[in-house]
């Protein structure tokens, strides 16, 4: 195993070749299905007058069926209340304005490419906390074939995109790790030091909050883990750990400054007009942006309505209730291609051996880190728990499975780290008996990818297959 990952090269290209691999399931038959598609109902037409003016407008109730044959000029002239921050729908514009705003492949362009650069970005973190060229290819493996990030690759919704610059800022945390670690241990500075990587992670994490304010548990999270790291480490080095409180402190500061101001810029449009929703509440803008975001606070702690798959956070880890998407039975070779007739039908189910498998991971890091502490993996932990913890306080909210999406890559990273240490350390001495258990894993993964992959892909099947995808009455 070791062997040939050892060489010069295989880093770079396995990183090249896992990469293609996610990007061709994330972007076959990304134009289909050709309606939008669950909450792209809302973010692709928010995103389309975004895109003319700004801020959103409203729609009427019957826009879809026109909209989605090309017609865009249905919107009101009326502003829009939205209750999410806007930069998610810009990124979604995005892709309309290069491919069109009629292009079903358009509307998802821009979620799929950034769910393909999330796979070298998992590849990139495992290689810095593991160590292993071999290992971080398998995460980047992982990654690519992960169900719910599949399908939220191929939504434009907005999950997927929160996912990616949560990842991204967990790199920038990662590398800062790595460099206040040398610098500590070879300077022993006491002084306090601005930390550049910090700034990134804050701008990455403020974009993350302007696509759902749920990017705010990152940002919280990922800065307590930077105290928590720096006192273990002066402790550990024999200085003064009552110098990481201020270290601390400017630490927030270094996170919180640049993320406010990414988060920011994101409403320009809504700044600089005058017809956004709320825009002329209050004298200044910064009064009516203030009274929006109350507004919109109390949506979301109110929101409590009922719908046939919301499922909350402790439903999440068992996957026991996926979002369904998109559901169609068709009887026509237009719809079906080779098939007379068939289903076609788009679930955010998650691939069950890498989901249950990094569940798992996460428990025997928790007892891991109870034992010794270890940063490389009580990071791993952090972004898992700052994805899932704080919606155990709002079970009674409507919530979805597909939420989760954000907290995946963590759940790869912590199932690879994990068999990192099964493959050094093991439960018995023979090498070739780990390998084997490592290939059983990768294997099983790919089985799994297989058996979902026309659910995540919308690929017409005949309905007896959909019947069998469904494996358990719930899911239905």
């Amino acid at each position: 195993m070791t062997r040939w990952s050892s060489h010069h090269r295989f880093g770079w290209v396995s990183t090249l070749v896992i990469t293609l691999m996610a990007a061709l399931i994330r972007f076959a038959n990304l134009a289909n299905p050709k309606v939008l598609v669950f909450d792209e109902t809302y973010y692709v037409k928010d995103a389309f007058t975004l895109g003319l003016f700004g801020s959103e407008r409203q729609w009427p109730k019957d826009a879809n069926p026109a909209f989605e044959s090309g017609d865009l000029s249905g919107f009101l002239d009326a502003a829009a209340y939205v209750v999410h921050p806007p930069f998610g729908k810009w990124v979604i514009w995005l892709g309309m304005q290069l491919f069109g705003a009629d292009s079903s492949f358009g509307w998802r362009f821009s979620t799929a490419l950034l769910g393909t650069l999330m796979v070298p970005l998992v590849i990139l973190i495992a290689r810095k906390l593991i160590g292993s060229n071999f290992f971080a290819a398998v995460a980047g493996f992982f990654m690519a074939l992960e169900g719910l990030s599949i399908t939220l690759s191929r939504t434009a919704i907005l999950d997927g995109i929160l996912a990616f610059f949560v990842l991204l800022g967990f790199y920038f945390i990662v590398i800062d790790g790595e460099r206040w670690w040398q610098r500590l241990r070879f300077t022993r500075s006491n002084a306090l030091v601005l930390r550049p990587w910090l700034l990134a992670a804050g701008v990455s994490l403020g974009l993350a909050t302007s696509v759902k304010w749920s990017g705010l548990y990152f940002l919280a999270g990922f800065g307590l883990y930077t105290f928590v790291v720096d006192f273990w480490q002066r402790g550990r080095l024999g200085l003064p750990r009552l110098l990481a409180v201020g270290q601390g402190f400017l630490n927030a500061a270094t996170l919180l400054i640049p993320a406010l101001f990414a988060y920011l810029v994101t409403w320009l449009g809504w700044i600089l007009g005058s017809d956004g929703w709320g825009r002329t509440a209050a004298g200044t803008w910064v009064e009516s942006l203030w009274r929006y975001h109350l507004n919109a606070f109390t949506f979301h702690t109110g929101l409590a309505s009922d719908h046939p798959y919301q499922a909350n956070a402790f439903e999440w880890l068992l996957s026991l209730r996926p979002t369904a998407f998109f559901f169609e039975k068709y009887e026509s070779v237009d719809n079906c291609g080779l098939l007379d007739k068939c289903t076609v039908a788009l679930t955010a189910i998650p691939n069950l051996v890498l989901w249950l498998g990094g569940l798992l991971a996460i428990i025997w890091i928790i007892g891991r880190n109870l034992k010794k502490f270890e940063p490389s993996s009580f990071a791993i932990l952090v972004g898992f728990l700052a994805g899932w913890l704080p919606w155990v306080f709002f079970l009674e909210r409507t919530t979805f499975q597909f939420y989760a999406v954000a907290y995946a890559p963590f759940l790869v990273l912590a199932l690879t780290f994990g068999l990192h240490q099964y493959w050094r350390h093991g439960i018995t001495r023979s090498n070739p008996s780990r390998n084997g258990v490592i290939g059983v894993l990768i294997f099983l993964t790919v089985v799994t990818a297989l058996y979902f992959m026309s659910i995540w892909l919308a690929v017409p099947v005949p309905h007896l297959i959909w019947q069998m995808q469904m494996l358990f009455p719930f899911w239905v």
